[in-house]
């Protein structure tokens, strides 16, 4: 019997159903109760279902339940700064601790995404959303709820695969090997120059983006710094973060002309599933064009939380983004004179291409 030849379309197509739905139910369902002003930990908690997509499904579990803890623990410590009042040197030491626990999490689990651009964008967002303790509850069941949900939906693919991969094996990505992990990699010089390329990059980034008058939301360069930075082993490259810089203007372009025709809340919801699912189709291909559709959904599910002009949006996006590409760009430069004087690579440099 002739077997079929596996689709890679289907590979992108399955992963990416998954993600969309993990965030755009909780978006739908406080878009129905009238609380869009919660969005964002929605869209955070949904991003757990992201991690762990081509690994063993018992693993997966692993993966994306720590994925989740992850996600909920940075969101409770940007509210924790939010309602401190969110001063400055506050933030900077919240995030350096969100880098240095992402980092080596995610660097422990191997995992998919490898960057801890999820859990920053979690705790630099929630630092930013004006709560009241009395809002704590509600806030508290929403992260829960929804961590919950994209955990159920990341691992859904297991009972779907039981009842229909005998019949059309082809249908389905294949699954990858196990991956050892071992907490030694907790004791090793590479990670720890993974740990003080992203706090390095993330602090220079956010500190000259909160010095530069006239512009806002300086998080942005520190996710854009953290989203091109390599991952423990990767080699860092300008093609990173030049796609970040032309996937951000397309991207910021495309959600300001969508927010100035004043889209009502379902749009948003429809926005922010087709740019979550477009997204995860695209990110393994070019990250340039997956940034036409998640920067849409970062924005417009960002202006559901704390509502701003589109114009100054657009502005200091683009501004901080190619702020952030800069300063990847300058650790780049830094890093390549360091392996040349001690004539070997880094550990976070090492000879596999970032992608």
């Amino acid at each position: 019997m002739t077997q079929l030849p596996h689709s890679s379309r289907t590979v992108n197509l399955e992963g990416a159903a998954r993600a969309a739905i993990a965030g755009g139910v909780p978006l739908a369902a406080l878009i129905a109760l009238g609380m869009p002003g919660y969005a964002a930990f929605a869209m955070f908690a949904g991003f757990t279902a992201i991690f762990g997509q081509t690994e063993p499904y018992r693993q997966r579990a692993v993966t994306t339940g720590i994925a989740g803890a992850l996600q909920t623990l940075c969101m409770f410590a940007g509210i924790a700064v939010s309602m401190l009042g969110a001063p400055l040197w506050l933030q900077a030491a919240g995030l350096v601790v969100v880098l240095v626990v992402a980092v080596c999490t995610l660097s422990t689990l191997r995992s998919i995404p490898a960057q801890p651009i999820f859990p920053t964008f979690a705790f630099v967002v929630s630092a930013l959303v004006p709560l009241r303790a009395t809002d704590l509850p509600l806030v508290t069941a929403i992260i829960l709820g929804s961590v919950a949900w994209a955990w159920l939906v990341a691992m859904s693919g297991a009972v779907v695969r039981r009842a229909l991969h005998p019949r059309a094996p082809h249908r389905f990505r294949p699954i990858a090997e196990p991956k050892h992990r071992s907490l030694a990699v907790l004791r090793t010089r590479a990670l720890w120059e993974t740990v003080g390329l992203n706090v390095v990059g993330a602090l220079v980034a956010g500190a000259v983006a909160e010095a530069v008058p006239g512009l806002g939301h300086p998080y942005w360069a520190v996710i854009a710094v953290v989203s091109t930075l390599p991952a423990l082993r990767q080699r860092h490259t300008v093609l990173r973060a030049f796609q970040r810089f032309i996937g951000t203007i397309g991207g910021t372009v495309i959600a300001v002309g969508i927010l100035l025709l004043e889209p009502g809340l379902w749009w948003i919801v429809v926005i922010a599933v087709v740019g979550q699912f477009f997204a995860e189709v695209f990110v393994a291909r070019n990250y340039a064009v997956c940034l036409l559709f998640l920067t849409p959904l970062a924005l417009a599910v960002s202006w559901l939380s704390v509502p701003e002009a589109p114009e100054l949006l657009a502005l200091d996006r683009v501004a901080q983004t190619t702020l952030g590409a800069l300063v990847s760009v300058a650790l780049l430069v830094v890093g390549r004179a360091i392996e040349r004087h001690r004539g070997r690579a880094l550990g976070v440099t090492s000879t596999i291409r970032t992608v």
